[in-house]
C-alpha cells in the first residue's frame, strides 16, 4: 500500500457517497463551513483534511495494511456508509477476532479519527462540486483526448496510444495494487472485456504503482490479476509523460474512462468501481453511445 494511494481512496469514497446522498440529506445546510470558500480554497481545505486521514494511516502502515487484506475477505458483509471512518469500523467490527485487544483499539481509534474528519470533508465535497462548470454534452469540439503515450504492457510487448484506432470503444481502468475495490472489481472488468470484444472494444488496465516500468510492481500487478482470472491487457509509460501526468493527476480510484476510436475520452469519468450496479449502469451508457456513433462513421 502506498500512503498517497489512501489518501485518494478515502477521498473517491467520500466523494462518491456523498454526493450520492445529496439530494436525501437535509443536514448539510446547518454546518460551519464557510459558503464564500472558492473552488480552489474549498480543494485546499478538502486536501488538507484528507491529508490529516492519511498521517492517521502512517504511523501504522503495516496493521492498516493488514486490516485492509482482512477485510477484502469480507466485503460482500460490509454495510454500506457514507462515511470512510464507519466504513473502517464495521470493518474493525467484522475481522477484530483476527488482530490482538492492543490492535484493535489503535484502529478502532484512528478509524474514529478519520470519520470524524469525513463528517467535515463531505459538505466540502459537496460544496466543491456544486462550484464546478455544468456539464455540456454537445460540446463535441470540446472533446478531451486521451494523452498520447508509448510504453508497454505487463508481459514486455511495446504499445502506443494507436490501440485505440483498433478498437470501437476501450475502457481505461486506472487502478493500483493496494486498492482494495479496486481488486474487488477485477474479475468484472475481466467479464466487461469478454463482453466488449464481441463488439470490437476492449478493456486496458493502467495500474499506476507500475508506471516507469516498476518490475516489482509489475510482478505484484501481474500475481493480483492472475489471481483475479483477469486476463485483459494492462499497460504502463512513463510517469513524465503526458500520459503519466494525466495519471497522476487522477484523485479517485478506482475510475474507468471510456475512449473512441479517435482517442477521445467520451463522458465523464467515473468514481468507483463497476461492481456498483449504478456505476455499471452509467459506464454501459456511455460505452453503448461510443459503439451507436462508431458504427454510423
Amino acid at each position: 500500500m502506498k500512503l498517497k494511494k489512501f489518501l485518494t481512496l478515502a477521498l473517491a469514497f467520500t466523494l462518491v457517497l456523498s454526493l450520492a446522498a445529496c439530494g436525501s440529506k437535509g443536514e448539510t445546510e446547518d454546518n460551519n463551513t464557510d459558503q464564500t470558500m472558492t473552488a480552489e480554497e474549498l480543494d485546499a481545505k478538502i486536501q488538507d483534511l484528507a491529508a490529516q486521514e492519511n498521517a492517521i494511516i502512517e504511523e501504522n502502515t503495516d496493521l492498516w495494511q493488514k486490516l485492509f487484506d482482512a477485510m477484502d475477505g469480507m466485503r460482500d458483509e460490509l454495510p454500506q456508509e457514507t462515511n470512510y471512518g464507519s466504513y473502517l469500523l464495521s470493518g474493525i467490527e467484522l475481522v477484530k477476532d483476527q488482530f490482538t485487544d492492543d490492535e484493535v483499539e489503535t484502529l478502532t481509534d484512528g478509524a474514529e479519527k478519520i470519520r470524524d474528519l469525513e463528517n467535515e470533508i463531505q459538505p466540502l465535497q459537496e460544496q466543491y462540486a456544486a462550484l464546478q462548470p455544468a456539464d455540456d454534452s454537445n460540446a463535441d469540439a470540446d472533446a478531451q483526448a486521451f494523452p498520447a503515450f508509448t510504453g508497454k504492457d505487463l508481459d514486455g510487448n511495446d504499445v502506443d496510444s494507436s490501440l485505440f484506432a483498433n478498437n470501437a470503444v476501450t475502457v481505461v481502468n486506472f487502478w493500483f495494487s493496494g486498492c482494495a475495490p479496486c481488486v474487488t472489481e477485477l474479475g468484472e472488468l475481466n467479464a466487461l472485456n469478454e463482453k466488449l470484444k464481441e463488439q470490437g472494444g476492449a478493456v486496458i488496465g493502467i495500474n499506476t504503482d507500475t508506471l516507469d516500468g516498476d518490475e516489482e510492481q509489475i510482478s505484484e500487478a501481474k500475481g493480483i490479476l492472475e489471481k483475479k482470472d483477469a486476463a485483459y491487457q494492462n499497460i504502463y509509460f512513463d510517469s513524465d509523460s503526458e500520459a503519466g501526468k494525466f495519471a497522476s493527476s487522477i484523485m479517485t480510484f478506482p475510475t474507468p474512462y471510456v475512449v473512441d476510436r479517435n482517442g477521445n475520452i467520451v463522458g465523464e469519468a467515473l468514481l468507483g468501481g463497476i461492481d456498483n450496479e449504478d456505476n455499471m449502469a452509467a459506464l454501459q451508457t456511455i460505452i453503448d453511445q461510443v459503439l451507436a456513433a462508431d458504427s454510423v462513421n
